[in-house]
């Protein structure tokens, strides 16, 4: 194996490398050196190929930079930069005759599209939304562009007019609105020519009443023709008078009594010292200006802060202008496709550029938060109207891509019962209703990630994890009827099992109708991103000897070629230190994982060994990215061996391995870990009494709780990991995963005379001693019930704003280690999310790296690698 991760790329000369007597092992500056490849996407003739370059700087502050670049896929070209400047370019997308790229930068901080053309010219800012532009597609023929843009709720409500559902408990939406009711009034007209003379105030059995809402009961019409010598006297001298005296008044001023309703000036004061409405207005403004964040949502955490009130995800159309080439033509003015109080994912455009499929939550009086159906939807761009596609009883339907020819849609569906045990899958639907969907992936048995169609529409390709990285599956839906493999001259399409077109069905057994699937790239290649045709594949991936680099492929996949490897230069000096996929059968299970040795490392010299959980639920995991490789090569160069174990629960290896540690999130993993370890510790190069632990995410729970039941590890580091799981269900926005984990809520099933048990609770029956329960599964599993235990130094590291799991985990840890005087230090990284690599500042990440490194070294005997004291 050894040899086939070393030699994946034998033919890229841009990755060879130097002779070793020049070379040194990776540095931690070299992080600013390092690029990534993300988005990628191929012309629609498959000639050229668009993708960005992630790059990240030295300064302080400093955010990635991302760029953009076209090439062709021959590789016989440079790659041509498109893109300059500071800023996060993303989402390249080909017009449709492959003359311009529209993509994303930002503005102001704000995404916005852009539009470019390919043989050289100004990029046109095609939106200027307040709430920013994500997302564009082309339409088929190229004259309109369809995006995306995260609405918020308050903008909604101006359009609409309409208040969204509230579950604030004892409001309403509009008790903030005071209409008092109308006055009646009396009107005193002229006795002979009925002309309005004056008003005045009565009740509804005729008594004068006292002014309320009216600023003057009584008043003279503005257009009298009687002189004010002659209006009526003051409201205070009439309300004395009997109603004889005012019979007798009208009769010798001639006037005749008449009755009528005006409406009363509303109340829109705001004031803590006025009547109820006044002052949840007064609240209300403290609410808008920042001063109190105030929500009843179930959802109240986002990935990094707060967010009180929610956002909308809708589309817009716009009619790109023509004249880009020759100047700046006027912005044009961008049309709703959807709107309201639901949001909506994914949209893909049918054949005829004037309707667009869409996922999104179906229409409810129930609130966003509680609503996890999703639906498919067809949008007439032309007639304004929204459509029912495709409703699959309690699943989930995203993501749909539609087959060139618009005859099938496939789509992404999660089962919503049991919640989150299933993998996603893909399924597919004919256009027409008459055929019931079809679930395509069943037997690969992985989670889909994302997946596009080839241009003929006979092959479904899609990235799924697999065996540690992410590996592309092509799937082959439809029979061919040829035999030399060529695609019949028919259009793919599936066959009607009804008369009749349909829009709702329930899930049964005859859907699963499994497609043929092919792993085209190996396990050990972690793959980003991808774009196909007929003819070529492109995609963006880390592998064993590189971070990220970009490479093209015929479609049988035997003919790769590097396209672009923007870190050849700098590696090219560096030596990479080997890494070698190795596996232990434990519990019936095959563990997996990989040990690295350090670079340059001598036959006679032992190096301490750090094992690195890694894997867990996907919410929680740490994937393998760029970054990943980059600390793999740093520790090992700074003498450390590292073995990294992706025990039971971890994705891609199947169901029934992912189930395995439900309710178990603490003992099976831990002797996963230690399986994996006690078979590599026992290598002649590694010291088996220097071993320390880390993790980050789940890896951190994972490590603290094994702390707690060992003293075998002489250091350990956690980053962002859960720590006390009861608190996860409230505190982070990754709370789904305590009743899809274990069962249930932490107050289910409490034991007798708990802490959870109100001391007066008469006739507290005992829990079910025939399995565990949710509370016992909760507690037993948490790092925070063992902390007592632990002795071994530790280093928590956490992000700031690291709203996944709750930004007190490691507070909590901290604190009760330091009540008990253990060895431990905290780290907090003020802004950073759970995903350090998408959140923190290129100077916050080497930060953590070097930080980790400088902690195990005051615990173990590093002696680093020759090639790594070098200056």
């Amino acid at each position: 194996m050894v040899g086939l991760l070393t030699g994946l790329l034998p033919s890229s000369p841009a990755l060879a490398q130097v002779p070793s007597g020049e070379e040194q092992a990776v540095q931690a500056r070299d992080l600013y050196r390092m690029q990534e490849v993300r988005d990628v996407a191929l012309s629609p003739r498959g000639r050229s190929v668009a993708y960005t370059v992630r790059h990240l700087t030295p300064a302080r502050s400093a955010t990635p930079r991302t760029r953009l670049h076209v090439t062709r896929t021959s590789g016989r070209d440079d790659p041509r930069l498109l893109s300059r400047g500071r800023g996060d370019v993303r989402a390249p997308a080909w017009h449709p005759d492959g003359t311009h790229l529209a993509f994303v930068r930002p503005v102001g901080g704000t995404p916005q599209v852009f539009v470019v053309p390919l043989d050289g010219g100004v990029p046109y800012q095609l939106t200027d939304l307040s709430h920013g532009a994500q997302a564009p597609q082309w339409s088929p023929n190229g004259k309109r562009l369809l995006f995306a843009s995260p609405v918020p709720e308050s903008t909604i409500h101006r359009q609409t007019g309409r208040s969204p559902v509230s579950e604030r408990p004892g409001r309403t939406a509009s008790d903030t609105v005071r209409a008092p009711a109308p006055d009646t009034l009396l009107v005193l007209r002229h006795a002979q020519t009925l002309d309005p003379l004056d008003t005045l105030a009565v009740d509804t059995d005729g008594r004068l009443q006292t002014p309320a809402d009216t600023t003057d009961t009584l008043r003279t019409p503005q257009h009298s023709s009687i002189p004010d010598s002659l209006a009526a006297p003051a409201v205070d001298r009439l309300t004395a008078l009997s109603p004889d005296s005012l019979r007798a008044l009208f009769d010798q001023l001639r006037l005749r009594p008449d009755t009528t309703t005006v409406a009363v000036r509303p109340d829109t004061a705001a004031t803590p010292d006025g009547n109820l409405a006044q002052v949840r207005r007064w609240m209300h403004q403290n609410r808008r200006s920042g001063a109190a964040l105030v929500s009843s949502r179930l959802e109240i955490h986002g990935e990094r802060q707060l967010q009180p009130t929610p956002t909308y995800r809708h589309h817009y159309v716009v009619d790109v202008p023509t004249g880009l080439r020759s100047g700046q033509p006027p912005r044009p003015t961008p049309q709703p496709v959807t709107g309201g109080y639901r949001s909506y994912g994914q949209a893909d455009w049918l054949p005829g550029g004037g309707q667009v499929i869409v996922s999104g939550t179906p229409s409810t009086d129930r609130p966003p938060d509680r609503v996890r159906q999703r639906n498919l939807y067809v949008a007439d761009l032309d007639r304004g109207r929204l459509q029912r596609l495709l409703r699959l009883e309690d699943y989930a339907l995203t993501a749909p891509t539609v087959t060139t020819d618009g005859n099938t849609v496939a789509f992404r569906l999660q089962a919503l019962s049991p919640p989150g045990d299933a993998p996603a899958e893909v399924g597919l639907f004919a256009l027409d209703g008459r055929s019931k969907p079809r679930i395509v992936t069943s037997t690969l048995d992985r989670n889909i990630a994302s997946f596009k169609w080839s241009a003929d529409g006979w092959y479904l390709y899609a990235i799924a994890p697999s065996g540690g990285g992410r590996s592309l599956y092509r799937f082959t839906p439809f029979a061919r009827d040829t035999t030399d493999g060529s695609p019949p001259a028919q259009s793919p399409s599936m066959t009607a099992d009804q008369p009749t077109s349909r829009d709702t069905f329930t899930f049964d057994s005859t859907m699963v109708r499994p497609a043929a699937a092919q792993q085209m790239t190996p396990a050990a290649r972690a793959v980003h991103a991808f774009d196909v045709t007929d003819a070529t594949a492109v995609y963006a991936s880390t592998d064993p000897t590189t971070p990220s680099a970009l490479y093209a492929n015929t479609v049988s996949f035997n003919n790769e070629r590097p396209l672009a490897t923007p870190n050849a230069e700098w590696l090219a000096q560096r030596q990479v230190a080997t890494s070698e996929r190795v596996s232990a059968s434990h519990d019936s299970l095959n563990i997996t994982g990989w040990v690295t040795r350090p670079a340059a490392a001598a036959d006679s010299l032992q190096h301490p060994l750090l094992v690195q959980a890694r894997g867990g639920p996907p919410e929680l995991s740490a994937p393998y990215t760029p970054e990943t490789w980059f600390e793999r090569q740093y520790l090992a160069g700074r003498g450390l061996g590292i073995v990294e174990v992706l025990p039971r629960g971890s994705a891609g290896f199947g169901t029934a391995f992912r189930r395995a540690n439900d309710q178990n999130w603490g003992p099976g993993p831990a002797r996963d870990v230690l399986a994996l370890t006690d078979t590599i510790a026992s290598r002649s190069w590694i010291d088996s009494t220097q071993v320390a632990l880390a993790g980050t995410g789940y890896g951190g729970t994972l490590t603290a709780w094994l702390l707690g039941q060992t003293d075998r590890f002489a250091a350990g580091v956690a980053l962002n990991g859960v720590y006390d799981l009861p608190a996860l269900l409230d505190g982070g926005h990754a709370w789904h995963l305590v009743p899809q984990e274990f069962g249930g809520y932490p107050w289910e099933d409490v034991p007798p005379f708990s802490l959870g048990d109100p001391v007066l609770a008469p006739n507290v029956s005992s829990p079910d001693s025939t399995g565990q329960t949710p509370w016992t599964a909760l507690h037993s599993n948490s790092p925070l019930t063992y902390a007592h235990l632990i002795r071994t130094p530790l280093l928590l590291m956490q992000g700031g704003a690291d709203r996944r799991v709750g930004p007190s985990q490691g507070e909590r840890l901290y604190k009760r280690l330091k009540i008990l005087d253990r060895p431990v230090e905290y780290v907090r990284y003020p802004g950073v999310g759970h995903d350090l690599s998408a959140s923190a500042s290129p100077r916050t990440r080497l930060d953590r790296l070097v930080r980790t490194y400088e902690f195990l070294a005051r615990f173990l005997d590093v002696a680093p690698s020759p090639s790594a004291r070098r200056p």
